[in-house]
């Protein structure tokens, strides 16, 4: 639409845009031990569970502060006293807040279905258990909800739960395939490429989202402090991407995209200069690619907003989205609110009328409509007064 260079005057009504919003990270919380995931345990799997418990691997979030079981905002917590488990509530509070066009759910909860003592046909059944669970409780409260297949990466046959799904009576409403960035080995090895073959025939992006807060936390073991954990995040990427190149993947899946969910975006730009200057001068030995490091960052990851790289001297932040875009990579970042964690990033405080309208548009849906296939709907998203935007 025009903008007019000034607002109108006396009574006459200003104009409202409206800004279509997808949030690509927003949390449920079902537990291993509630109900509704259980019920769509087999009979042999819950008299297990009682008998013998869920073995070591049963916890999950154990490095969080206790006060804040799945680090949540003190007002995430429903009637009930729980948190993450009421889509109604959760709708409330953001959907409806800031009247988004869709959310994409990412529930980590189910990342631990494998684990010291238990058995891996367990873990295949608790699988499928957290996906049902959040396929008949999430996706049947509002149809803005969509889901993610989550997938234990190290078990056999994880391809066999993405075609259960995506064949099933909700198939069309699970968008991408969820896992840990945490492996038995880097993401690019061979070991993983039936998982790969699967997305690519369903035409689903694969996302990595930070692990549970478990006792391990790093590739070099378990972090002493919370702050610590919290930082060695923005570390997965660095083996994720330079693996799944060098390795060949997108040679061999050329259709394959990968979101990096809540592990930083800012270090993309210096990640991709390393990657051509080590490529530069060892081209030899990956003879096997066709194209640079950089070509196929900029055309296979996507990246999530939250938490946000921010300087420590604001007036830097636009130097940083600056430096982000002008590397090729404006149309690669989407807008995550992380709901329903402490740090929760709303979408009328990360993109603020400061930012160019083609960026918020970027940021906060488009690039994920793109991504997901999820249709961007100009009756909802953030209100916008587009004379504050004239000088744009």
């Amino acid at each position: 639409m025009t903008l007019q260079s000034k607002p109108p005057s006396g009574a006459e009504k200003i104009p409202v845009e409206k800004i279509p919003v997808i949030d690509v990270d927003f949390h449920p919380m079902p537990r291993q031990w509630d109900q509704e995931v259980l019920k769509f345990l087999p009979r042999r799997w819950k008299d297990y569970i009682a008998k013998y418990g869920l073995g070591a691997g049963g916890g999950i979030y154990t490095g969080s502060p206790p006060a804040r079981e799945f680090t949540h905002r003190l007002d995430a917590i429903d009637m009930s006293g729980r948190v993450g488990t009421d889509p109604l509530f959760a709708k409330k509070q953001v959907l409806d807040e800031y009247d988004l066009t869709a959310a994409v759910l990412t529930c980590v909860s189910s990342f631990p279905p494998c684990g010291p003592n238990r058995p891996a046909a367990l873990g295949r059944a608790l699988n499928q258990a957290f996906n049902d669970s959040i396929a008949e409780t999430w996706l049947g409260a509002d149809p803005r909800y969509y889901g993610s297949i989550a997938i234990p990466r190290d078990l056999p046959d994880v391809a066999g739960e993405i075609r259960r799904c995506k064949e099933g009576p909700n198939g069309d409403r699970f968008v991408q395939v969820l896992i840990s960035p945490a492996g038995a080995e880097p993401l690019g090895k061979e070991k993983y490429w039936p998982l790969f073959e699967a997305c690519v025939e369903y035409d689903l992006p694969i996302a990595c989202h930070v692990p549970p807060m478990g006792p391990k936390g790093t590739a070099g073991g378990a972090t002493t402090y919370y702050c610590e954990l919290h930082m060695n995040l923005a570390a997965y990427p660095m083996t994720i991407i330079p693996s799944m190149i060098f390795e060949g993947v997108f040679d061999r899946f050329p259709t394959l995209k990968v979101a990096l969910i809540e592990l930083g975006w800012s270090f993309a730009p210096t990640l991709a200069w390393r990657l051509d200057a080590v490529y530069d001068r060892l081209r030899a030995e990956v003879s096997h690619l066709q194209r640079r490091p950089s070509d196929y960052m900029r055309e296979h990851f996507w990246y999530a907003t939250q938490p946000i790289e921010e300087p420590e001297r604001p007036k830097y932040l636009e130097s940083v989205y600056r430096i982000f875009e002008e590397s090729g990579f404006a149309n690669q970042l989407m807008y995550s609110s992380d709901y329903p964690h402490w740090d929760f990033d709303a979408p009328t405080e990360l993109m603020s009328q400061n930012h160019p309208m083609a960026r918020r548009r970027r940021i906060l849906g488009e690039n994920a409509s793109s991504l997901y296939k999820i249709p961007l709907k100009l009756n909802s998203g953030l209100a916008v007064n587009p004379h504050a935007l004239a000088a744009e």
